[in-house]
């Protein structure tokens, strides 16, 4: 896989909000790296943080490992870097 998809969002589908959160996620990545204007930016960076909510209750409910969220997370604040 990509290293800019490096989840899979066909492992998650079971998991309430975490299949399609990183699906949007990654339509709206595509979108700022093929544009790369501030509104792009912004919406990437609004869903990040709303996908950051999402992977915290999955973790908290016991949905998603502890490991599998650090990796999640990580891997979002990478890409906002680059």
């Amino acid at each position: 896989m990509d290293e800019k998809r490096r989840f899979d969002p066909e492992e998650y589908r079971g998991i309430l909000n975490v299949y399609e959160d990183l699906s949007l996620y990654y339509e709206l990545l595509d979108i700022y790296l093929s544009e790369k204007t501030k509104a792009s930016r912004f919406a990437l960076e609004k869903h990040s943080e709303d996908f950051f909510f999402t992977i915290k209750h999955r973790e908290l409910e016991g949905q998603i490992s502890h490991s599998t969220a650090d990796e999640m997370r990580d891997y979002l604040r990478e890409v906002l870097d680059d």
